[in-house]
This record gives C-alpha cells, structure tokens and sequence, in this order.
C-alpha cells in the first residue's frame, strides 16, 4: 500500500519554503471505509470556510502496484498545483518528497512549451534519462493535474514495460 509522506500541513510547508508557494490547500481523505468524503477545499481571500461539503466517490491513491516495476527506484503520486506527494512507493534511497516537488517545475514548463508552440496537445508521459537512471513522469488522463513520478535503475528496467505499468497503475486510480 502506497504511504503519505508526512502530514499535508508538514509537506506543504516544506514545499512553500522550497518554492516560494503561497496558496494553501486543504485535502481531506476519508478512512477506507467510508462510502463519501469531502470535497478538496482551498480556502483564501473571499472564500467562505462554511461551504457545504459535497459527496463525491472515495479516492483510490493506492500506487502499491509500481513495486512490481523491475529496477524500481521510488514513486510518488504528486498534486502539480500544491507539490503535494499523496502517496509513495519504495524511495528508501530517494527523497520522493523532493523529487516530486521539483517534477512538478518540469511539467508545468513542458505544459508552458506547448501553449507557447500552439500545439494543441497534451502531454502522456515525460522521460528524463540520466547516466544510471530513468525518471518516468505520467500526467493522469483523467485529472492532468496530478501525476505519477517513477525513478528506475537505468540497468535492470525495462523502460517500454515499465511505461506499460505505470498506464495500468495509473487506470486503478481514481480521484
């Protein structure tokens, strides 16, 4: 089962400091049992805290499945509007906190590369190959704002598989 890395309160802090994040965002996640949640709420300047709560399904964070990838370093399932890791696998040797916050520059400057090209596309996934690594980033179909973040082994993965593992994980999900 995929771990939250820290309380929101405690990640979003070290996030704000890091990046200079000013807005706060709240996100409420039922127990597993529980057949509603909350809606996320952000509250700020003209915002009414007393908003009633809308039943929504519960949400399915669960990333356990990435374990299976061969060469697996560590992943994280992250918010790209808050820098919010909302799950983690593996990482013993990777600080998936960081990782995640820092890939959420990446995808909001390849996001910005394609508005200014007028490209009228999307982005499915981002592959950073470095000497001894694969960093695989997976924006969700169905909410682009989060996205999967996968660290491989350059020499024990197989890329095209693992590709082919993080869609699988990625349809499990559900937000």
């Amino acid at each position: 089962m995929s771990k939250p890395k820290g309380d929101a309160t405690s990640v979003l802090a070290k996030f704000s400091e890091r990046f200079g994040l000013v807005q706060k965002h709240v996100i409420t996640i039922p127990p597993a049992n529980s057949k509603t949640r909350p809606i996320n709420q952000s509250f700020g300047a003209g915002q009414n805290s007393n908003s009633k709560a809308k039943k929504e399904p519960n949400m399915s964070l669960d990333i356990s499945k990435l374990s299976e990838i061969k060469g697996l370093l560590g992943a994280c399932l992250v918010d790209s509007d808050t820098g919010l890791v909302l799950g983690t696998e593996g990482g013993s040797k990777f600080d998936l906190e960081t990782a995640g916050a820092a890939n959420v520059e990446v995808v909001r400057a390849k996001l910005q590369a394609i508005e200014a090209l007028k490209l009228n596309d999307t982005i499915e996934d981002i592959l950073i190959t470095l000497g001894k690594q694969f960093h695989l980033v997976r924006p969700l179909d169905k909410n682009p704002n989060i996205f999967v973040y996968v660290a491989l082994d350059k020499k024990t993965a197989n890329l095209g598989l693992a590709r082919l593992q993080v869609k699988a994980v990625e349809e499990t999900l559900s937000l």
